[in-house]
């Protein structure tokens, strides 16, 4: 299912601001594209590639001509691929009927969920019900912030969406994909008013910790290479230690 040239050229327009993009340019390399209409929704299925690996990006259009959009490397395809399934199945044995009431959709607030790790981050996914019907809520925490990425699907258009990914996977997946280095999960921490996040990276130096410290105002970072890490955890306790010196022990 091709997009329009109208489409296209909006997509050409949009920058999706994945991890590379520098000065409003994106540097991602698209491998791949497919276009879906979910309802009154338009959602699109992107493979990418950067220096890091190869990626999916998954874009849900909004009425008001916003998007929403949610990345993952390659690699968890499949998983995110077997976890589509299983939801699918779960809403294909819901009873569905129409007519429920308020109170009803509220004591199934939530009527599945589940997680996955990917690369760094964790993938949420949330099968809910509210008045036009059942949905799955996919997120993940966005880097740099206190929010997280998240798209809505129609409960109808899990499958179509599933059978894009295995399709993805089967021509861009496998032998040529590089397997990511098990690192450690983005984290954050608020002080006051600030918020620090420590982000794990590789490229093609190595790997790397960048400590991020954002406002409301600005953004500011260091990396620290991995060799680098003990030398700088030392540092630090002996901050630490001149700067709020524990009491000597009683004899």
């Amino acid at each position: 299912m091709a997009p329009s040239d109208n489409e296209t050229n909006e997509r050409l327009r949009d920058n999706s601001g994945e991890r590379g993009s520098i000065g409003g340019r994106d540097d991602n390399d698209e491998l791949a594209s497919k276009s879906l209409r979910i309802q009154s929704k338009r959602y699109y299925v992107d493979v990418k590639q950067n220096n890091r690996g190869r990626f999916i990006k998954l874009v849900e259009g909004l009425p008001n001509g916003n998007k929403n959009r949610i990345s993952f490397p390659m690699s968890t395809v499949p998983e995110v691929r077997d976890k589509l399934s299983s939801f699918a199945d779960f809403y294909a044995s819901l009873d569905t009927k129409e007519g429920s009431t308020d109170e009803e959709r509220d004591n199934r607030h939530a009527l599945k969920s589940d997680d996955i790790r990917a690369g760094q981050r964790r993938i949420y996914f949330d099968l809910k019900e509210n008045e036009r019907g059942v949905y799955l809520r996919i997120s993940s925490p966005a880097q740099y912030s206190s929010q997280r990425q998240t798209l809505a699907l129609p409960a109808q258009g899990i499958v179509d969406v599933r059978n894009v990914l295995s399709e993805f996977n089967d021509e861009f997946g496998g032998e040529d994909e590089k397997e990511p280095e098990d690192l450690p999960e983005f984290q954050e921490m608020r002080i006051e008013r600030k918020r620090f996040y420590f982000d794990c990276g590789n490229n093609e130096r190595g790997s790397f910790l960048r400590v991020s410290e954002v406002t409301n105002r600005y953004r500011s970072s260091i990396t620290i290479p991995k060799q680098g890490l003990l030398k700088f955890r030392e540092i630090l306790d002996d901050v630490i230690a001149k700067m709020d010196p524990q009491p000597e022990p009683e004899e």
